[in-house]
């Protein structure tokens, strides 16, 4: 992955532009998974919690296998079966990772026409407008870079705020698979498949 612009000499993290600077997206680097991770632990702990929908199927994840197996999905070439590109919205002072976008290529090499959309935000920064600005930045990448004819995902139906900004963004609704999920507390969850045809 080539390494974005505006970061610190030491290539750790974005550069803040003053005080009080606005979150920035930027392409998701390998010395960025540690980083990523943390913010993976923090937004599932998020999930069913104090207002928020139910999103993620486990209340806490280990940081080093989320580490790692972004360390591997960012590593493989887009040509290859699962590779993964993010963006990570970066925000706060000192900037941290609040949000973000992944794509993940096909499972095989027929299917490497297709991606499949993951997105994630901590609660602070929802309802800004800046999940539209990860869609838009992933959805031009994929048109422009990686040749992309389709972008799918699964939200779950409990997730209208979700919903509602996939639709927005252009996505339409395949179908729902009812009991998809089973969590830990027992709790049973339906997801929808959506699609976007770039």
């Amino acid at each position: 992955m080539t390494a974005p612009e505006h970061v610190d000499p030491a290539g750790k993290r974005p550069l803040a532009a003053g005080a009080g600077a606005e979150p920035v997206i930027l392409p998701a680097r390998l010395c960025d998974a540690g980083d990523f991770a943390t913010y993976v632990a923090e937004h599932v702990g998020e999930s069913g919690r104090g207002g928020s929908p139910i999103f993620a199927l486990s209340r806490s994840v280990s940081r080093d296998d989320i580490r790692l197996r972004s360390l591997e999905r960012w590593g493989r070439e887009i040509r290859e079966p699962l590779w993964g590109r993010a963006w990570l919205l970066w925000a706060g002072e000192p900037r941290r990772v609040a949000g973000h976008i992944e794509l993940v290529g096909g499972r095989v090499p027929a299917e490497l026409h297709r991606a499949v959309l993951a997105m994630g935000m901590l609660r602070p920064h929802t309802g800004k407008g800046y999940g539209a600005r990860l869609i838009d930045t992933a959805v031009a990448w994929a048109r422009s870079e990686a040749k992309l004819l389709w972008i799918d995902l699964g939200v779950f139906a409990n997730n209208a705020p979700a919903r509602k900004l996939y639709a927005r963004m252009g996505f339409v609704e395949l179908g729902l698979r009812r009991d998809a999920f089973q969590l830990e507390d027992g709790v049973s969850i339906d997801d929808i498949q959506m699609t976007l045809r770039l």
